[in-house]
């Protein structure tokens, strides 16, 4: 249910009227990035099998988000913040595999002991 809640905030975030971010210019792609990173690290701890689904979906997602900008009138898409999206997903889905394959198991058997 948690995760619901985040991708529609992010949905929200994303065709809320834009705010200036503080930092230099492009400094929201990292907002980007880190916004799909967690995204894809949250749902592939339940996604265990078949993640590549999950990343076609997140990309999606992400390309919805451009498009539903471009055509709101007060947001523009942007091919680069799709870019700055994939480079989140894929850092994410490499951290799960070599760091980190299921947080939810190893938190669950420490709290269980």
């Amino acid at each position: 249910m948690l995760g619901w809640f985040q991708v529609a905030a992010l949905l929200i975030a994303t065709l809320w009227p834009a705010v200036a971010l503080p930092g230099p210019e492009g400094s929201d792609k990292l907002v980007h990035l880190a916004s799909f990173g967690w995204l894809m690290f949250w749902f592939a701890q339940v996604v265990v099998q078949r993640r590549w689904r999950l990343t076609l979906l997140l990309v999606g997602y992400g390309g919805l988000i451009e498009l539903l900008q471009y055509f709101s009138g007060y947001r523009h898409g942007d091919g680069w913040d799709l870019l700055a999206d994939c480079c989140g997903i894929f850092l994410a889905w490499a951290v799960v595999l070599w760091v980190s394959p299921n947080v939810i198991d190893r938190f669950t058997a420490t709290v269980n002991g």
